[in-house]
Order: structure tokens, then C-alpha cells, then sequence
């Protein structure tokens, strides 16, 4: 999902640097669910649901913008943020347990409009 590759060198990155970073990739998942392919897909695999509605899809939409332009969530990533903080590696951030952070993030959106 992310293009930080593996072989990153340790870095020491201010907290701001390590927050832009985070949004950055919270944003490029957010545009991928911009699709409405990618909706349907994601409504499927997860809730079994084969048709959503052109207004749920259309709201979803208008979270999802609203996500993106919206400020990190410090308390959702603080485990993340300092993780990196302290190792000073970026790539972590591709790790299962760290992409997680993002997925949970969207998936509360997606959960609003499975009634």
C-alpha cells in the first residue's frame, strides 16, 4: 500500500515529519476507496452486501473527503507514531500490525452505512 521500501536507512524524523507521513498514507488508502469499485469490493468481502445504494455510496464518498482533509488522529497512531520516533525507521509503517491502523480507520466509515 505504501511506497517506503524496506531498505530504508534509520532516520531521525521530527514528529511532525513522522505525522505527515502517516497522513500521507491514510490518504493514499482513502483515494483507492474514492472508486466505486473498490466500494462494492469492500461491502462484499466484508458485510456480504453485493449492492449498496447510490445514496449510501455517495455519503461514503463524502466521509472519505472528509477523512482525508481531516488532521491525523494522534491517539489512533500514537503507538505508530512513536514506534517510528524511536526506531527512526519509516518502513514499519508497511508492517501487518501498523496497516491495520489504516484499515480500522477507514472500516469505521464503511460500518455507518451497512443498515
Amino acid at each position: 500500500m505504501s511506497n517506503i521500501p524496506a531498505e530504508v536507512e534509520v532516520l531521525r524524523l521530527s514528529t511532525e515529519k513522522i505525522i505527515e507521513l502517516i497522513r500521507q498514507t491514510r490518504n493514499t488508502l482513502i483515494e483507492f476507496y474514492q472508486e466505486d469499485e473498490a466500494i462494492r469490493a469492500y461491502f462484499s468481502e466484508h458485510y456480504g452486501l453485493e449492492k449498496v445504494s447510490a445514496i449510501k455510496n455517495e455519503f461514503l464518498k463524502r466521509d472519505l473527503k472528509e477523512l482525508w482533509s481531516a488532521p491525523v488522529d494522534l491517539v489512533h497512531y500514537a503507538a505508530l507514531i512513536k514506534e517510528i520516533k524511536d526506531s527512526g525507521n519509516v518502513a514499519i509503517i508497511n508492517q501487518v500490525q501498523h496497516q491495520q491502523r489504516f484499515v480500522q480507520e477507514i472500516s469505521a466509515l464503511f460500518k455507518k452505512y451497512t443498515y
